[in-house]
């Protein structure tokens, strides 16, 4: 490493606070190197590999200099945690064990000494989950978080050990999930300081590429499920990783291709995000920031939304806007210079959550008789709602949380207008209740499909009008069914299973219809 890049390394572990001195180049030609991680390591994939990250670390230390000749070792498993991990190490020391990529071996890799050791986990501690949010849940993972360590330490004896900090579940920084990992990547970092270890930033990378591709396209994603990243997310993975290595250089020059491969100079873009606190009610408020050339941004709202304030600045602008979601889409223009684009924004859901723990589960089988509620009545029917609603409760003292859901970008189903993404309204764990209603006018009688889709086994049950036209764990389900004319109630309850707590329920027309009429609700009728 060359003067420069020692201090620039020197630079990040001092900005990191991790109290460890690098003597000569961190990362040495030879040196073998194990990531340590779940499927998010896993994607990293092999070094030969055509866009894992693992590849593209491999590929940039080669570009930067032939003389790197690293072997690189991929140790992820889908699911796994620091606590499943301590099982997986264990279980290695005496019998031949595989995770995602079959082409390494725990017990052969862990078996024989490496230089450097990456570890990458903490998504399924917010995925699954298998950490609560409160002090003694963090504590617990820290303190098996450095059993790990000691444990891969003896075994593998390392120059070096180095913590990276989890990617981001979901693309929202604001939403339940990420806040709790916030929590746990700042217990990270300090425990990292005490037990001399060293980080890469591979979550605060992740972000920072989604911010800048954000401001060039709206529909920028660096995942594909708001967990698993997508190319692009893997090159950000890389930098990350590479930074962690003390490898500046290649880490810019990565971000410098993607951004070649994104930035468009003339650009319009921008992010929506409904206002904090919102409550029940017709009106509600969005923010909407705007990226753009010039000085200047205009919205064009649809009739009855109003412009409640506007902060301009060169290349950015904040809106702060009020209206009646009341259409399946909602479109409003934005403007700048010569460019335009339309703004989509969903009609809301109402949703509610609780936890009680696991109900209607018998021999490994979800049976929805057996978790019913006293609740369950008024969700189906909407018969006395709006009453029932400030002091609903699943049991006595376990009230309903209600929240407005509107979808967007950074949830599952990016912006399908029936999709609900439960990470965005809970941090939810194992047996969490969650409920949803949307009322629904139409002007006559007509017949349409209700179209279910999801995405893992959480059981489902969704009613239109008080009758049942799905309850089960299938993936994917059409019904037939019809509207009447006025205001009809599409509703439904959940119960969460395991990892992804996402589903959409949309309504499609009979032939010859449309549905463009239809007026969406989420206040009790």
């Amino acid at each position: 490493m060359q003067k420069t890049g020692l201090l620039t390394f020197c630079a990040f572990i001092l900005l990191a606070g991790v109290s460890v001195r690098a003597e000569g180049p961190l990362l040495r030609p030879t040196d073998r190197v194990i990531f340590i991680g779940d499927s998010i390591t896993a994607r990293g994939g092999l070094p030969d590999g055509s866009w894992g990250w693992v590849a593209l670390i491999n590929k940039a230390l080669k570009e930067k200099d032939p003389a790197n000749q690293q072997a690189w070792i991929t140790l992820g498993g889908s699911g796994q945690t620091v606590g499943s991990w301590l099982n997986i190490e264990q279980k290695s020391r005496t019998a031949p064990t595989f995770l995602d990529l079959k082409s390494f071996d725990v017990q052969a890799e862990l078996g024989r000494p490496a230089d450097v050791v990456v570890i990458m986990l903490g998504m399924n501690e917010v995925g699954s989950p298998a950490v609560k949010d409160d002090p003694e849940s963090y504590a617990k993972w820290i303190e098996n978080y450095r059993s790990l360590i000691k444990a891969v330490r003896a075994r593998t004896n390392p120059r070096v050990v180095i913590l990276a900090t989890p990617t981001p579940c979901t693309e929202d920084p604001d939403s339940p999930k990420n806040q709790v990992m916030d929590k746990m990547v700042g217990a990270l970092k300090k425990m990292a300081g005490e037990d001399g270890c060293l980080l890469a930033p591979t979550r605060e990378t992740a972000w920072e590429v989604l911010r800048q591709g954000r401001r060039e396209r709206p529909d920028f994603h660096i995942t594909d499920d708001q967990i698993h990243p997508n190319p692009t997310g893997c090159m950000a993975i890389a930098a990350g990783m590479l930074r962690g290595l003390g490898e500046e250089e290649a880490a810019r020059k990565v971000l410098e291709k993607l951004s070649a491969g994104t930035q468009d100079k003339q650009s319009l873009s921008y992010e929506v995000a409904l206002g904090p606190d919102q409550k029940p009610g017709p009106t509600l408020q969005f923010r909407i920031r705007a990226y753009h050339s010039g000085d200047k941004a205009e919205l064009d709202l649809p009739d009855g939304w109003k412009l409640a304030s506007m902060k301009p600045s060169p290349g950015e602008t904040d809106f702060s806007v009020t209206g009646t979601p009341d259409r399946l889409i909602n479109r409003l223009g934005l403007r700048a210079g010569q460019k335009s684009l339309t703004i989509q924004i969903p009609a809301p859901w109402l949703v509610g959550t609780g936890n009680i723990g696991w109900v209607g589960w018998k021999a490994g089988v979800f049976d929805p008789t057996l978790a019913k509620l006293p609740t369950d009545e008024v969700i189906r029917t909407g018969a006395g709602f709006a009453e029932a609603m400030p002091h609903m409760e699943l049991k006595e003292g376990v009230p309903v949380n209600w929240k407005i859901f509107v979808g967007g970008i950074n949830m599952a189903g990016t912006g399908n207008p029936g999709a609900i993404d439960f990470p965005a309204v809970t941090y939810f764990l194992g047996g969490e209740v969650g409920y949803g209603l949307r009322w629904i006018s139409s002007d006559r009688d007509r017949p349409v499909t209700v179209k279910v889709s999801r995405a893992g086994k959480t059981p489902l049950s969704v009613w239109l009008n008080g009758e049942g036209v799905f309850s089960g764990e299938l993936p994917k389900s059409e019904i037939k069914s019809a509207l009447k004319k006025g205001w009809n109630l599409l509703s439904f309850k959940s119960n969460f299973q395991q990892w992804g707590w996402q589903f959409a329920i949309n309504l499609e027309p009979g032939e010859g219809d449309n549905l463009d009429d239809l007026r969406y609700s989420v206040v009790p009728r």
